[in-house]
């Protein structure tokens, strides 16, 4: 049944956004094809370039239902990632339970950024439920 229904899901679509300090140099989801009610994994494999390093800042999860904007979350950005972070390359993974009941389409944007609003890294999640 799984293989069944992986055969009509879509693989969401990660893609960094521009303009930021950190290089992402990879992201994925495990499972690629995630499924309703899978845990998934969002792995991220990013850059801090030479000379900078934050000691604080926030996350910020925008989501989008149905090109409906929901409330977006903010947390302290040092809860999910090790800090202070300096130069060097890093890889982090969050885990999130695959939505169920929802139909559409479900777009993400995380958006890191420091104590002085320098945007830190930024990834939009595009999802077909």
């Amino acid at each position: 049944m799984y293989l069944l229904l992986s055969l009509f899901a879509a693989a969401p679509v990660l893609k960094p956004c521009t303009n930021t300090l950190f290089t992402v140099n990879s992201v994925n989801l495990d499972p690629h094809v995630p499924l309703p009610g899978d845990k998934v994994a969002l792995i991220m494999d990013y850059t801090v370039p030479v000379g900078y390093v934050t000691t604080g800042g926030t996350a910020k999860y925008q989501l989008t239902y149905n090109f409906l904007p929901l409330t977006p979350t903010t947390e302290p950005l040092c809860q999910n990632i090790p800090c202070p972070l300096g130069p060097g390359t890093y890889k982090n993974s969050s885990t999130v339970d695959w939505p169920t009941g929802l139909t559409g389409t479900l777009k993400t944007v995380i958006t890191w950024t420091d104590v002085a609003g320098v945007k830190l890294l930024c990834l939009t999640i595009d999802a077909k439920l």
